[in-house]
């Protein structure tokens, strides 16, 4: 009997609050089967993502620490420990997969895995991502919070078209349409997730009101109502500019991400672009913060 089939590798590493969630959706991109993320009191969070047996991690490690040094050098505060990997039993796999279920990101919007069934109740919509290739799942913060906020700015606001910048597996840009939105671009640097996304939006039957574009904010042409960006403050900082060029008079940004402790710096960053404040959403020690603007007032 070969023993490896009943076997899988996991690759662990420790890292900082603030680079968890950034480190999970890197290794999903490098396809892992899934990814778990375990508290460590007083010492950040160890992230463990599942490979099959017969992959090669040799290029995933080259990969993940080009990676590494690009958030150290981006991040504030970011810190990672030493990677280690070490081969389990398929079974344990099974069970964090078995655990993972479907959850409610917003009042109307429900994401679930392939394997569970969800009959949705008047109203609401039903979002299906494969967590085995998705770089974001609505099981994190970050993405329930942009959902959230997105939801109610649909809801009060004529928003024709969405721009999802940094958009991983789609899951923004096809939860923004859901909710009314008439058409939304999805934008991402890495050519991996512009494909999971692609696989995501066919998969939700969006195929026809979201577009995939692979490069940087600069590239990107029209303007738009809404804004979307669930990634790292130096990032939305960095493109403040970019950010503004891109929206409409009166229109609205919406960014995530953000940990509590970096608040204060980014609103203030982005108002000196020319932002105006209104709102944030909260949960755990992750943020949402709501921006508009007016370039009459300029």
């Amino acid at each position: 009997m070969d023993h490896t089939l009943f076997k899988i590798r996991k690759l662990s590493l420790r890292v900082s609050e603030e680079a968890k969630s950034l480190v999970s959706d890197y290794l999903l991109g490098l396809d892992a089967m899934g990814v778990a993320e375990d508290v460590i009191e007083g010492e950040g969070f160890d992230v463990s993502a599942y490979f099959s047996i017969e992959m090669d991690l040799n290029p995933i490690m080259v990969s993940l620490k080009d990676y590494l040094l690009f958030l150290e050098n981006n991040l504030l505060g970011f810190r990672a420990g030493n990677i280690t990997i070490e081969e389990i039993d398929r079974t344990n796999w099974e069970v964090w997969k078995n655990e993972l279920k479907t959850v409610r990101a917003s009042g109307r919007i429900v994401i679930r895995p392939p394997w569970e069934e969800y009959l949705p109740k008047e109203g609401e919509h039903v979002i299906e991502i494969n967590p085995s290739m998705a770089f974001g799942t609505g099981h994190h913060e970050t993405t329930r919070l942009c959902i959230q906020a997105m939801e109610e700015i649909i809801e009060n606001s004529k928003v024709k078209n969405v721009l999802d910048v940094g958009c991983g597996s789609g899951i923004l840009a096809i939860s923004a349409v859901k909710l009314g939105a008439y058409e939304a671009i999805g934008l991402d640097i890495d050519p991996v997730a512009v494909e999971e996304a692609k696989k995501n939006i066919a998969r939700n039957s969006v195929s026809h009101k979201v577009k995939l574009l692979c490069g940087y904010l600069e590239g990107v042409k029209g303007k738009y109502d809404l804004i979307v960006a669930n990634i790292f403050a130096e990032a939305i900082l960095l493109m403040k500019k970019e950010l503004y060029t891109r929206l409409k008079d009166k229109g609205v940004l919406l960014v995530s991400g953000i940990p509590v402790s970096r608040r204060d710096e980014l609103i203030s960053g982005l108002e000196r672009a020319g932002f105006i404040f209104t709102r944030e959403l909260k949960e755990g020690e992750w943020i949402a913060v709501v921006f508009c603007i007016d370039k009459n007032s300029n």
